[in-house]
């Protein structure tokens, strides 16, 4: 049988099959720095920032999509973001998905290695019942989607990529701690993260591939104590990722003599509340002589460390409470920190100091200022200090520095919580009262590059620790230089956006430009003459028709028909009719209103029914014969080209009372009624806020008649609260030159109506 040839370079299959298996949080995060801000609570959406950036993720169908609230333009799939974020043509776009996927640029058909399986959080929903399940329900399904009815590790070809001996994954520690995730012919290699509970969540790692299942990240992931189950734990050692945690024991304990019993925690990446608490409650369980943080030698594992000094405490002594909870006496903390980032290139941190007198208060900040100026005597510049409140009991100060420059910050934490401890070890205690930490209780231990896994990589080629640090400042080197590259291409960017701006404003000052604009300030007139009824600017004509008067009242007249043919054709007719006593006759008086510039369609069936009705004989029409030769001339034009220009209308509001219409449903409603054309109502409802944003997409031509009630309505819904109109520049300010300015939509629709014969 032959073999199936790889796809063409048009194929659409292809494309669906990468909004279907990519998934575009995990894309976005990974490979353009994106933050997981908020989350649905079954992971139905997703809110991603990036250097003030927003974009909300969600499902459509059997994928994930994107938008922008801040640029109309930017949505779409999987596709769309890396067209618009990578700068790259529809075929670029497949290359770049197929590496991603570990595929060969010829097609995924030919690939030697089956392609990653789409995650298990976004594996379809069973229908019925299923809708209502629980989070707990949902937890199941995901987790047995992806560690199977019997788990275990069949394939340890990631872990040896990484550099990991049968030795270390056959470690005690880690002993059922590391699975393989089986998914027809797709394999990961899968880390449960744990809780109280049992499995929270699931990591899946492979070459190029990093997904965590869309479930709440309440849970790390933990080893075995390095001497077996239920031993006495020493030591427990704290990185960003198992694979990390794996790497420090191949290479700081197996083999070594007189090693303490280890126990290993990773968090996954971004460390939550609920790990710290986590990890505390490990911490008053095992009760270990030191505690590890051994995260990334980066900005970012250094924020995690900062963190973990202020958090994490010696073991607290539990005691029950009311109806069987436990709590934990805990020290006192006079002063406190927490780091965060601040933008893409700075580090964050905020100092609290709780104090009796605003004194206390004063003679903080002189030491923290004191501190920071000897940590950083030659960079002033770099350190920005900044008081954000100063009360008798709180002082709170904010210090930002660049990312190189983190290491200070850990720094002036660590002689933060020097003091600290100093100041517990001072005060009373009662026979349950933690006091002071026992010295280097906890400490920090950094790899020589960025993790112990890259470590790991350097030092089995060979390289000895003095190459290790220097291979660790090229690769650093090369990082920065490809940050900078990066920058450069986007000012590039910037430059010729700027650039064509300006072609295109000095393109707007030509004479040919003045021209058209000229033209458009006479149609914008014409309209505006058509949209407010001026009657010096109508046509008139009069018909006089004669007739026998009909039978009965039930019967119309041949004037009456006529007047409803003559609206029909879009003019305004006005009729009076009066019976001759003497002869018995229906004598009846049309007079008829047209504008002369309505488009040509209704030009020339209003044109063509006037001379139809000039032909009858009951019919005697009065009309000044140069406006007849305009008529028949505008009627007989060609129509012109219609151009259409779409809006996106935005409506946040408080979620509406089951049953009930909302301002989305009202304001769709207006723009209907004022002849745009609107689309189809989404809605989603944020489940924390109970705020729900909703979008419809609306219409409208450049030519239609109605253009002045349609711009008008337009702009009333713009100035609603909680509305906002997403339309292009460039077509706002047309419309506005074709359309009035200054009519509300209301009092529009009354003066384009006409009252009722």
């Amino acid at each position: 049988m032959p073999a199936t040839p790889p796809p063409h370079d048009n194929d659409p299959q292809e494309l669906d099959r990468f909004k279907q298996s990519i998934d575009l949080v995990d894309y976005a995060t990974r490979r353009h720095g994106y933050d997981v801000k908020k989350a649905g609570p079954r992971g139905h959406w997703h809110q991603l920032e990036k250097d003030g950036e927003m974009l909300i993720v969600s499902r459509k169908g059997d994928h994930q999509v994107y938008l922008n609230p801040g640029d109309d333009r930017d949505s779409g799939s999987i596709i769309d973001f890396v067209k618009t974020r990578e700068n790259q043509t529809l075929g670029q776009v497949r290359q770049t998905l197929r590496q991603y996927l570990g595929e060969p640029e010829q097609g995924w058909q030919g690939a030697t290695s089956p392609p990653l399986p789409a995650p298990a959080a976004y594996a379809p929903k069973p229908t019925g019942p299923a809708e209502m399940e629980t989070e707990a329900e949902r937890r199941a399904r995901l987790v047995a989607a992806v560690m199977g009815t019997h788990a275990a590790l069949t394939d340890r070809s990631y872990l040896h990529n990484r550099h990991l001996s049968d030795e270390t994954i056959d470690s005690p520690a880690f002993q059922g701690r590391v699975f393989t995730s089986q998914q027809g012919n797709f394999r990961n290699t899968a880390f449960p993260l744990y809780n109280e509970h049992g499995i929270a969540t699931v990591e899946q790692r492979n070459d190029d591939y990093k997904h965590l299942l869309q479930l709440p990240k309440t849970g790390v992931w933990v080893s075995h104590p390095t001497e077996g189950k239920d031993t006495p734990v020493e030591r427990l050692v704290v990185s960003e990722s198992p694979v990390d945690a794996m790497s420090y024991h191949q290479l700081h304990h197996r083999g070594a003599e007189g090693q303490p019993n280890t126990l290993y925690v990773a968090t996954s990446g971004t460390v939550t509340e609920r790990q710290v608490e986590l990890i505390q409650k490990l911490i008053d369980k095992q009760e270990p002589r030191e505690v590890v943080l051994a995260n990334d030698n980066d900005a970012a594992g250094r924020r995690f460390n900062i963190n973990y000094l202020n958090e994490l405490q010696v073991p607290r002594r539990a005691r029950e409470v009311a109806d069987g909870q436990v709590a934990y006496d805990e020290a006192p903390r006079p002063v406190e920190w927490h780091a965060t980032a601040a933008g893409k290139y700075h580090t964050a941190l905020r100092v609290e100091f709780h104090h009796a007198t605003r004194s206390e208060g004063t003679e903080h900040l002189s030491q923290l200022t004191a501190q920071v100026q000897r940590l950083k005597p030659a960079a002033d510049d770099a350190v920005a200090l900044e008081v954000q409140r100063a009360t008798r009991q709180e002082t709170v100060v904010r210090l930002v520095v660049p990312n190189a420059d983190s290491q200070a910050l850990e720094e002036l934490a660590r002689t933060l919580h020097a003091q600290r401890e100093m100041q517990r070890g001072q005060l009373e205690h009662g026979p349950l009262e933690p006091g002071r930490q026992p010295e280097n209780f906890i400490r920090t231990e950094y790899a020589i590059s960025k993790d112990f896994n890259r470590d790991l990589e350097l030092l089995s080629q060979g390289l000895s620790r003095e190459q290790v640090d220097q291979q660790a400042r090229a690769d650093e080197l090369t990082k920065e230089q490809q940050r900078q590259e990066k920058d450069r291409q986007q000012q590039e960017q910037r430059q010729q956006t700027q650039q064509r701006e300006a072609e295109r404003e000095q393109a707007a000052n030509s004479p040919e430009a003045q021209r058209r604009e000229a033209e458009q300030q006479r149609q914008a007139a014409t309209l505006v003459a058509a949209a407010t009824g001026d009657p010096a600017l109508q046509r008139a004509v009069q018909l006089t028709v004669t007739e026998p008067t009909p039978a009965d009242e039930a019967t119309p007249s041949q004037a009456r028909q006529m007047r409803e043919l003559l609206r029909k054709a879009g003019a305004d007719v006005e009729l009076r009719a009066e019976t001759d006593p003497t002869s018995g006759q229906l004598r009846s008086e049309l007079d008829v209103r047209y504008h002369p510039h309505a488009t040509p369609g209704g030009m020339r069936q209003l044109s063509q029914t006037l001379d139809a009705l000039d032909n009858s004989p009951l019919v005697t029409l009065t009309e000044p014969a140069e406006e007849q030769t305009e008529r028949r001339r505008l009627a007989a034009a060609p129509p012109e080209q219609s151009v259409t220009k779409t809006a996106i209308i935005r409506i946040d509001e408080p979620e509406p009372r089951a049953g009930t219409a909302g301002k989305a449903e009202a304001v769709a409603e207006q723009l209907r009624e004022a002849g745009l054309n609107t689309g189809s109502l989404r809605s989603a409802t944020d489940p924390a806020t109970h705020q729900r944003h909703s979008e419809v997409e609306v219409s409208y031509r450049l030519d239609q008649p109605n253009l002045a009630r349609a711009s008008a309505a337009l702009d009333d819904v713009a100035r609603q609260p909680g509305v906002q109109l997403h339309e292009h520049s460039g077509d706002r300010a047309e419309r506005h030159r074709l359309a009035p300015t200054g009519i509300s939509a209301s009092g529009l629709a009354e003066r384009t109506a006409g009252p009722e014969r």
